[in-house]
Protein backbone atom coordinates (compact mmCIF):
# COMPACT_ATOMS: atom_id res chain seq x y z
CA UNK A 1 0.00 0.00 0.00
CA UNK A 2 1.31 3.45 -0.93
CA UNK A 3 1.96 5.65 2.13
CA UNK A 4 -0.43 8.59 2.53
CA UNK A 5 2.34 11.19 2.57
CA UNK A 6 3.54 10.02 -0.86
CA UNK A 7 0.05 10.54 -2.28
CA UNK A 8 -0.20 13.98 -0.63
CA UNK A 9 3.19 15.06 -1.98
CA UNK A 10 2.25 13.85 -5.46
CA UNK A 11 -0.97 15.87 -5.40
CA UNK A 12 0.87 18.95 -4.24
CA UNK A 13 3.36 18.55 -7.07
CA UNK A 14 0.58 18.27 -9.65
CA UNK A 15 -1.24 21.28 -8.19
CA UNK A 16 2.01 23.22 -8.41
CA UNK A 17 2.49 22.14 -12.02
CA UNK A 18 -1.05 23.22 -12.89
CA UNK A 19 -0.50 26.64 -11.34
CA UNK A 20 2.78 27.08 -13.21
CA UNK A 21 1.17 26.17 -16.54
CA UNK A 22 -1.77 28.47 -15.84
CA UNK A 23 0.47 31.40 -14.94
CA UNK A 24 2.83 30.81 -17.86
CA UNK A 25 0.08 30.64 -20.49
CA UNK A 26 -1.78 33.72 -19.26
CA UNK A 27 1.37 35.79 -18.86
CA UNK A 28 2.46 34.75 -22.33
CA UNK A 29 -0.92 35.72 -23.80
CA UNK A 30 -0.74 39.13 -22.16
CA UNK A 31 2.62 39.82 -23.82
CA UNK A 32 1.36 39.07 -27.34
CA UNK A 33 0.42 41.85 -29.80
CA UNK A 34 -3.23 42.86 -30.01
CA UNK A 35 -3.65 41.20 -33.42
CA UNK A 36 -6.50 38.67 -33.19
CA UNK A 37 -7.45 39.50 -29.60
CA UNK A 38 -11.10 40.30 -28.69
CA UNK A 39 -12.51 43.77 -27.99
CA UNK A 40 -13.37 44.95 -24.48
CA UNK A 41 -16.97 43.66 -24.65
CA UNK A 42 -16.03 40.31 -26.22
CA UNK A 43 -15.02 37.03 -24.59
CA UNK A 44 -13.17 34.04 -25.95
CA UNK A 45 -11.37 30.85 -24.93
CA UNK A 46 -7.60 30.37 -24.65
CA UNK A 47 -5.77 27.10 -25.29
CA UNK A 48 -2.10 26.20 -25.52
CA UNK A 49 0.36 23.32 -25.86
CA UNK A 50 3.18 23.50 -23.32
CA UNK A 51 6.45 21.55 -23.34
CA UNK A 52 8.25 20.54 -20.14
CA UNK A 53 11.95 19.62 -20.19
CA UNK A 54 14.19 19.39 -17.11
CA UNK A 55 11.59 21.25 -15.06
CA UNK A 56 11.38 24.16 -17.51
CA UNK A 57 8.08 25.01 -19.20
CA UNK A 58 7.84 26.46 -22.72
CA UNK A 59 4.72 27.49 -24.63
CA UNK A 60 4.87 25.94 -28.10
CA UNK A 61 1.51 26.95 -29.54
CA UNK A 62 -1.38 29.13 -28.42
CA UNK A 63 -4.78 30.00 -29.84
CA UNK A 64 -8.10 31.64 -29.03
CA UNK A 65 -11.50 31.10 -30.62
CA UNK A 66 -15.10 29.92 -30.23
CA UNK A 67 -16.47 29.83 -33.81
CA UNK A 68 -17.05 27.32 -36.61
CA UNK A 69 -18.20 27.62 -40.21
CA UNK A 70 -21.18 25.86 -41.74
CA UNK A 71 -20.92 22.84 -44.01
CA UNK A 72 -21.71 24.86 -47.13
CA UNK A 73 -18.63 27.02 -46.51
CA UNK A 74 -16.16 24.20 -45.98
CA UNK A 75 -13.23 23.84 -48.36
CA UNK A 76 -9.67 22.53 -47.88
CA UNK A 77 -8.53 26.17 -47.76
CA UNK A 78 -10.77 27.21 -44.85
CA UNK A 79 -10.42 26.09 -41.23
CA UNK A 80 -13.87 24.75 -40.41
CA UNK A 81 -13.36 24.45 -36.64
CA UNK A 82 -11.89 27.56 -35.00
CA UNK A 83 -12.39 26.58 -31.37
CA UNK A 84 -9.25 27.43 -29.42
CA UNK A 85 -8.53 23.83 -28.44
CA UNK A 86 -8.61 22.61 -32.04
CA UNK A 87 -6.53 25.51 -33.35
CA UNK A 88 -3.81 24.94 -30.75
CA UNK A 89 -3.66 21.24 -31.71
CA UNK A 90 -3.40 22.07 -35.42
CA UNK A 91 -0.72 24.64 -34.65
CA UNK A 92 1.19 21.98 -32.76
CA UNK A 93 1.25 19.83 -35.89
CA UNK A 94 2.60 22.80 -37.80
CA UNK A 95 5.23 23.19 -35.07
CA UNK A 96 6.18 19.52 -35.52
CA UNK A 97 6.69 20.13 -39.25
CA UNK A 98 9.05 22.99 -38.47
CA UNK A 99 10.85 20.96 -35.79
CA UNK A 100 11.38 18.06 -38.20
CA UNK A 101 12.80 20.51 -40.76
CA UNK A 102 15.17 21.81 -38.09
CA UNK A 103 16.24 18.24 -37.29
CA UNK A 104 17.07 17.64 -40.95
CA UNK A 105 19.16 20.78 -41.18
CA UNK A 106 20.88 20.88 -37.77
CA UNK A 107 20.51 17.38 -36.34
CA UNK A 108 18.07 18.22 -33.55
CA UNK A 109 14.94 20.28 -32.92
CA UNK A 110 13.34 21.84 -29.88
CA UNK A 111 11.41 18.72 -28.85
CA UNK A 112 12.22 16.16 -31.59
CA UNK A 113 15.29 14.18 -32.61
CA UNK A 114 16.13 11.58 -35.25
CA UNK A 115 15.24 8.00 -34.42
CA UNK A 116 17.19 4.87 -35.23
CA UNK A 117 15.11 4.20 -38.37
CA UNK A 118 15.72 7.67 -39.82
CA UNK A 119 12.35 8.95 -38.75
CA UNK A 120 11.70 11.15 -35.72
CA UNK A 121 10.81 10.75 -32.05
CA UNK A 122 10.21 13.02 -29.08
CA UNK A 123 13.37 13.78 -27.12
CA UNK A 124 13.90 11.83 -23.94
CA UNK A 125 12.64 13.80 -20.93
CA UNK A 126 10.18 15.90 -22.93
CA UNK A 127 6.56 15.89 -21.72
CA UNK A 128 3.65 17.80 -23.22
CA UNK A 129 0.77 19.50 -21.42
CA UNK A 130 -2.50 20.86 -22.78
CA UNK A 131 -3.96 24.06 -21.33
CA UNK A 132 -7.50 25.40 -21.73
CA UNK A 133 -8.92 28.42 -19.93
CA UNK A 134 -12.24 26.60 -19.47
CA UNK A 135 -13.73 23.16 -19.91
CA UNK A 136 -14.00 21.98 -23.51
CA UNK A 137 -17.36 21.72 -25.28
CA UNK A 138 -19.16 18.41 -25.63
CA UNK A 139 -19.27 15.47 -23.24
CA UNK A 140 -16.94 17.12 -20.69
CA UNK A 141 -19.60 19.78 -19.93
CA UNK A 142 -22.31 17.29 -18.92
CA UNK A 143 -22.27 16.82 -15.15
CA UNK A 144 -24.64 16.36 -12.24
CA UNK A 145 -26.06 19.59 -10.87
CA UNK A 146 -27.28 20.62 -7.46
CA UNK A 147 -31.04 19.81 -7.14
CA UNK A 148 -31.48 22.82 -4.81
CA UNK A 149 -30.27 25.12 -7.57
CA UNK A 150 -32.62 23.45 -10.04
CA UNK A 151 -35.67 24.31 -7.94
CA UNK A 152 -34.75 27.99 -7.92
CA UNK A 153 -34.79 28.32 -11.69
CA UNK A 154 -37.72 29.80 -13.55
CA UNK A 155 -40.00 27.42 -15.42
CA UNK A 156 -39.88 27.39 -19.21
CA UNK A 157 -41.26 25.26 -22.00
CA UNK A 158 -39.25 22.39 -23.43
CA UNK A 159 -38.57 24.34 -26.63
CA UNK A 160 -37.32 27.40 -24.75
CA UNK A 161 -35.07 25.30 -22.56
CA UNK A 162 -33.57 23.42 -25.48
CA UNK A 163 -32.78 26.67 -27.26
CA UNK A 164 -31.19 28.13 -24.13
CA UNK A 165 -29.37 25.06 -22.85
CA UNK A 166 -26.17 25.34 -24.79
CA UNK A 167 -22.79 24.60 -23.31
CA UNK A 168 -21.96 26.57 -20.17
CA UNK A 169 -18.61 27.19 -21.80
CA UNK A 170 -19.96 28.76 -24.98
CA UNK A 171 -22.87 30.68 -23.44
CA UNK A 172 -22.10 31.08 -19.74
CA UNK A 173 -25.19 33.16 -18.98
CA UNK A 174 -27.71 30.61 -20.27
CA UNK A 175 -30.25 29.19 -17.82
CA UNK A 176 -29.05 25.65 -18.34
CA UNK A 177 -30.71 24.03 -15.36
CA UNK A 178 -34.26 25.37 -15.54
CA UNK A 179 -36.94 22.85 -14.65
CA UNK A 180 -39.47 21.39 -17.04
CA UNK A 181 -42.54 21.99 -14.87
CA UNK A 182 -44.86 21.45 -17.84
CA UNK A 183 -43.25 18.10 -18.60
CA UNK A 184 -43.05 15.97 -15.41
CA UNK A 185 -41.25 13.07 -17.10
CA UNK A 186 -38.39 15.36 -18.03
CA UNK A 187 -38.12 16.76 -14.49
CA UNK A 188 -36.42 13.54 -13.43
CA UNK A 189 -33.57 14.28 -15.85
CA UNK A 190 -32.86 17.75 -14.51
CA UNK A 191 -30.15 16.58 -12.16
CA UNK A 192 -27.82 16.74 -15.16
CA UNK A 193 -26.44 19.95 -16.63
CA UNK A 194 -26.85 20.12 -20.39
CA UNK A 195 -24.77 20.99 -23.41
CA UNK A 196 -25.60 22.60 -26.72
CA UNK A 197 -23.39 20.04 -28.46
CA UNK A 198 -25.72 17.78 -30.43
CA UNK A 199 -25.59 13.98 -30.53
CA UNK A 200 -24.69 12.37 -33.83
CA UNK A 201 -27.51 10.58 -35.63
CA UNK A 202 -25.81 7.22 -35.09
CA UNK A 203 -26.52 7.59 -31.37
CA UNK A 204 -30.29 7.31 -32.07
CA UNK A 205 -31.20 10.56 -30.33
CA UNK A 206 -32.65 12.25 -33.39
CA UNK A 207 -36.40 12.50 -32.87
CA UNK A 208 -38.09 15.56 -31.44
CA UNK A 209 -39.58 13.46 -28.63
CA UNK A 210 -36.17 12.34 -27.39
CA UNK A 211 -34.39 15.56 -28.24
CA UNK A 212 -34.46 16.93 -24.69
CA UNK A 213 -33.09 13.70 -23.24
CA UNK A 214 -30.20 13.71 -25.68
CA UNK A 215 -28.80 16.81 -23.99
CA UNK A 216 -28.01 14.67 -20.94
CA UNK A 217 -26.78 11.49 -22.61
CA UNK A 218 -23.13 10.94 -21.75
CA UNK A 219 -20.19 9.22 -23.47
CA UNK A 220 -21.52 9.78 -27.00
CA UNK A 221 -20.09 11.71 -29.93
CA UNK A 222 -21.42 15.24 -30.32
CA UNK A 223 -21.11 18.07 -32.79
CA UNK A 224 -20.33 21.68 -31.88
CA UNK A 225 -22.80 23.71 -29.80
CA UNK A 226 -24.49 26.74 -31.34
CA UNK A 227 -27.50 27.87 -33.35
CA UNK A 228 -25.79 28.75 -36.61
CA UNK A 229 -25.60 26.82 -39.89
CA UNK A 230 -25.29 23.04 -39.74
CA UNK A 231 -21.74 22.08 -38.77
CA UNK A 232 -20.48 18.50 -38.67
CA UNK A 233 -17.28 19.27 -36.76
CA UNK A 234 -17.24 17.17 -33.62
CA UNK A 235 -16.92 18.66 -30.15
CA UNK A 236 -13.58 19.52 -28.57
CA UNK A 237 -14.10 16.75 -25.99
CA UNK A 238 -14.32 14.19 -28.79
CA UNK A 239 -11.38 15.59 -30.77
CA UNK A 240 -9.08 15.73 -27.75
CA UNK A 241 -10.01 12.16 -26.86
CA UNK A 242 -9.24 11.06 -30.42
CA UNK A 243 -5.90 12.88 -30.50
CA UNK A 244 -4.91 11.41 -27.14
CA UNK A 245 -5.61 7.94 -28.52
CA UNK A 246 -4.20 8.23 -32.06
CA UNK A 247 -1.42 10.73 -31.37
CA UNK A 248 -1.08 14.49 -31.61
CA UNK A 249 0.91 14.23 -34.84
CA UNK A 250 -2.20 13.26 -36.81
CA UNK A 251 -2.46 11.20 -39.96
CA UNK A 252 -0.34 13.38 -42.26
CA UNK A 253 2.68 13.41 -39.97
CA UNK A 254 2.48 9.83 -38.75
CA UNK A 255 4.59 8.94 -41.80
CA UNK A 256 7.45 10.84 -40.15
CA UNK A 257 6.49 10.36 -36.48
CA UNK A 258 5.35 6.73 -36.17
CA UNK A 259 5.12 6.65 -32.35
CA UNK A 260 1.98 8.37 -30.98
CA UNK A 261 2.68 11.67 -29.21
CA UNK A 262 0.38 12.21 -26.22
CA UNK A 263 -0.27 14.72 -23.48
CA UNK A 264 0.92 14.03 -19.95
CA UNK A 265 -1.69 16.34 -18.45
CA UNK A 266 -4.72 18.49 -19.23
CA UNK A 267 -4.73 21.79 -17.32
CA UNK A 268 -8.23 23.33 -17.29
CA UNK A 269 -9.36 26.62 -15.78
CA UNK A 270 -12.63 27.61 -14.12
CA UNK A 271 -15.40 25.45 -12.66
CA UNK A 272 -16.02 21.98 -14.07
CA UNK A 273 -16.72 18.43 -12.98
CA UNK A 274 -13.53 16.39 -12.69
CA UNK A 275 -15.43 13.13 -13.21
CA UNK A 276 -17.05 14.50 -16.40
CA UNK A 277 -13.71 15.53 -17.90
CA UNK A 278 -12.15 12.16 -17.06
CA UNK A 279 -15.13 10.40 -18.61
CA UNK A 280 -14.99 12.54 -21.77
CA UNK A 281 -11.24 12.38 -22.37
CA UNK A 282 -10.18 9.05 -20.87
CA UNK A 283 -12.88 6.67 -19.72
CA UNK A 284 -14.69 6.27 -23.03
CA UNK A 285 -11.83 4.06 -24.25
CA UNK A 286 -10.43 0.86 -22.72
CA UNK A 287 -7.76 1.42 -20.06
CA UNK A 288 -5.24 -0.78 -21.84
CA UNK A 289 -5.40 1.40 -24.96
CA UNK A 290 -4.92 4.80 -23.36
CA UNK A 291 -2.18 5.88 -20.92
CA UNK A 292 -4.08 8.12 -18.46
CA UNK A 293 -2.81 11.72 -18.23
CA UNK A 294 -3.36 13.92 -15.19
CA UNK A 295 -6.35 16.31 -15.07
CA UNK A 296 -5.30 19.57 -13.39
CA UNK A 297 -7.90 22.05 -12.17
CA UNK A 298 -6.79 25.69 -11.93
CA UNK A 299 -8.46 29.06 -11.39
CA UNK A 300 -9.88 31.12 -14.24
CA UNK A 301 -7.02 33.58 -14.77
CA UNK A 302 -7.71 34.35 -18.44
CA UNK A 303 -8.32 38.06 -18.84
CA UNK A 304 -10.70 37.59 -21.81
CA UNK A 305 -12.81 34.77 -20.36
CA UNK A 306 -16.59 35.27 -20.23
CA UNK A 307 -16.68 35.81 -16.47
CA UNK A 308 -13.68 38.14 -16.35
CA UNK A 309 -15.00 40.08 -19.34
CA UNK A 310 -18.26 40.77 -17.50
CA UNK A 311 -16.42 41.80 -14.36
CA UNK A 312 -14.20 44.16 -16.32
CA UNK A 313 -16.95 46.07 -18.16
CA UNK A 314 -19.43 46.08 -15.27
CA UNK A 315 -22.60 44.19 -14.43
CA UNK A 316 -24.91 46.86 -15.89
CA UNK A 317 -23.39 46.65 -19.36
CA UNK A 318 -23.13 42.87 -19.14
CA UNK A 319 -26.83 42.58 -18.29
CA UNK A 320 -27.76 44.60 -21.36
CA UNK A 321 -26.51 41.80 -23.58
CA UNK A 322 -23.51 43.62 -24.98
CA UNK A 323 -21.07 40.87 -23.95
CA UNK A 324 -20.61 38.62 -26.97
CA UNK A 325 -18.27 35.90 -28.15
CA UNK A 326 -15.38 37.21 -30.23
CA UNK A 327 -15.57 36.38 -33.93
CA UNK A 328 -11.80 36.50 -34.40
CA UNK A 329 -9.13 33.99 -33.44
CA UNK A 330 -5.52 34.45 -32.44
CA UNK A 331 -2.96 31.86 -33.56
CA UNK A 332 0.60 31.87 -32.23
CA UNK A 333 3.48 29.42 -32.66
CA UNK A 334 7.04 29.30 -31.39
CA UNK A 335 9.37 29.41 -34.37
CA UNK A 336 13.10 29.72 -33.76
CA UNK A 337 14.15 33.26 -32.97
CA UNK A 338 11.11 34.82 -34.67
CA UNK A 339 7.76 33.58 -33.33
CA UNK A 340 4.77 33.58 -35.69
CA UNK A 341 1.32 35.04 -35.08
CA UNK A 342 -1.83 35.19 -37.22
CA UNK A 343 -5.39 36.42 -36.84
CA UNK A 344 -8.30 34.51 -38.30
CA UNK A 345 -11.99 35.24 -38.95
CA UNK A 346 -14.46 32.65 -40.26
CA UNK A 347 -11.65 30.19 -40.89
CA UNK A 348 -9.66 32.62 -43.07
CA UNK A 349 -6.86 35.09 -42.53
CA UNK A 350 -8.19 38.33 -41.08
CA UNK A 351 -8.53 40.92 -43.83
CA UNK A 352 -9.28 38.43 -46.60
CA UNK A 353 -11.95 39.54 -49.08
CA UNK A 354 -14.22 37.66 -51.46
CA UNK A 355 -11.94 38.55 -54.34
CA UNK A 356 -8.81 37.29 -52.55
CA UNK A 357 -7.14 34.22 -54.02
CA UNK A 358 -7.13 30.91 -52.15
CA UNK A 359 -3.48 31.39 -51.20
CA UNK A 360 -4.16 34.78 -49.64
CA UNK A 361 -7.11 33.66 -47.50
CA UNK A 362 -5.47 30.52 -46.09
CA UNK A 363 -4.48 30.16 -42.48
CA UNK A 364 -1.36 27.95 -42.09
CA UNK A 365 -3.38 25.28 -40.26
CA UNK A 366 -6.04 24.65 -42.93
CA UNK A 367 -6.04 21.22 -44.57
CA UNK A 368 -4.60 22.45 -47.87
CA UNK A 369 -1.69 24.19 -46.15
CA UNK A 370 -0.99 21.19 -43.90
CA UNK A 371 -0.99 18.84 -46.90
CA UNK A 372 1.45 21.13 -48.68
CA UNK A 373 3.72 21.10 -45.62
CA UNK A 374 3.60 17.28 -45.49
CA UNK A 375 4.42 17.06 -49.20
CA UNK A 376 7.41 19.37 -48.77
CA UNK A 377 8.52 17.37 -45.74
CA UNK A 378 8.42 14.17 -47.76
CA UNK A 379 10.52 15.82 -50.48
CA UNK A 380 12.98 17.08 -47.86
CA UNK A 381 13.57 13.55 -46.61
CA UNK A 382 14.16 12.27 -50.14
CA UNK A 383 16.46 15.13 -51.17
CA UNK A 384 18.42 15.47 -47.94
CA UNK A 385 16.96 18.88 -47.05
CA UNK A 386 17.32 20.80 -50.33
CA UNK A 387 13.66 21.58 -50.98
CA UNK A 388 11.78 24.61 -49.62
CA UNK A 389 8.08 25.40 -49.39
CA UNK A 390 8.49 27.95 -52.19
CA UNK A 391 9.90 25.26 -54.50
CA UNK A 392 6.93 22.92 -54.00
CA UNK A 393 4.06 22.47 -56.40
CA UNK A 394 1.15 24.94 -56.35
CA UNK A 395 -1.93 24.19 -54.27
CA UNK A 396 -3.93 21.20 -55.41
CA UNK A 397 -7.46 21.35 -56.77
CA UNK A 398 -10.21 19.78 -54.67
CA UNK A 399 -10.23 16.31 -56.28
CA UNK A 400 -6.45 16.04 -56.34
CA UNK A 401 -6.32 17.30 -52.77
CA UNK A 402 -8.60 14.51 -51.57
CA UNK A 403 -6.54 11.87 -53.37
CA UNK A 404 -3.21 13.12 -51.98
CA UNK A 405 -4.66 13.56 -48.50
CA UNK A 406 -5.80 9.95 -48.39
CA UNK A 407 -2.47 8.78 -49.84
CA UNK A 408 -0.54 10.21 -46.88
CA UNK A 409 -2.88 8.66 -44.35
CA UNK A 410 -2.91 5.26 -46.04
CA UNK A 411 0.88 5.19 -46.18
CA UNK A 412 1.21 5.03 -42.40
CA UNK A 413 0.20 2.82 -39.49
CA UNK A 414 -2.19 5.60 -38.57
CA UNK A 415 -4.84 3.92 -40.69
CA UNK A 416 -4.78 0.79 -38.52
CA UNK A 417 -4.91 2.83 -35.32
CA UNK A 418 -7.86 4.80 -36.59
CA UNK A 419 -9.68 1.60 -37.54
CA UNK A 420 -9.18 0.41 -33.96
CA UNK A 421 -10.51 3.71 -32.65
CA UNK A 422 -13.59 3.54 -34.89
CA UNK A 423 -14.54 0.19 -33.39
CA UNK A 424 -15.53 2.12 -30.30
CA UNK A 425 -17.00 5.15 -32.12
CA UNK A 426 -18.58 3.96 -35.35
CA UNK A 427 -20.37 7.28 -35.82
CA UNK A 428 -17.12 9.19 -36.33
CA UNK A 429 -16.72 8.27 -39.99
CA UNK A 430 -20.43 8.52 -40.70
CA UNK A 431 -20.54 12.23 -39.91
CA UNK A 432 -19.00 13.06 -43.28
CA UNK A 433 -22.20 11.95 -45.01
CA UNK A 434 -24.14 14.73 -43.30
CA UNK A 435 -26.06 12.55 -40.86
CA UNK A 436 -26.24 14.85 -37.89
CA UNK A 437 -28.74 15.17 -35.07
CA UNK A 438 -31.10 17.97 -36.02
CA UNK A 439 -34.81 17.25 -36.43
CA UNK A 440 -36.92 14.34 -37.59
CA UNK A 441 -37.82 16.32 -40.74
CA UNK A 442 -34.17 16.59 -41.77
CA UNK A 443 -33.64 12.88 -41.18
CA UNK A 444 -36.63 11.99 -43.34
CA UNK A 445 -35.19 14.12 -46.14
CA UNK A 446 -31.83 12.37 -45.83
CA UNK A 447 -33.53 8.97 -46.00
CA UNK A 448 -35.58 9.99 -49.03
CA UNK A 449 -38.93 9.75 -47.28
Amino acid sequence: MIPAHFITNSRRAMDSLGSKINDLCNKHYNTLPKKGKPAANQWTVLSAVVMELSGNLTVLTMATGTKCVGEEQKTPHIVSDSHAEVLSLRLFRLFLVEDITTCLKSGGGLCLQKGVDGRFVVKEGVTLHFYSSCVMCGDATISESDPKQTDKKESKSVTDNIDDCVSTRKRPSAECNSSYSKHPKLDQLDQMSRTGAKCLLSDNFHTDTLKARSWRKTSVLRTKPGRGPVCLSLSCSDKLMKRQFLGLQGGLLSKFLPAPIRFSSFCIGGDFSMSSVKRALLNRLPDNLLPPPQILKVEDAFVNSANNCKSAIGDVIAASGDVIAASSSLLWMKHGEQDLQWAGVKGKLQGATKSSSQVKIMLPVCRAAMLKQATVLSSLLESGGNVSVQDSKPLLEKDEFSRQYLFFKCESSYKNSKAEFCKYFVGWDRKVSGKIHRTSQNIEKENGK
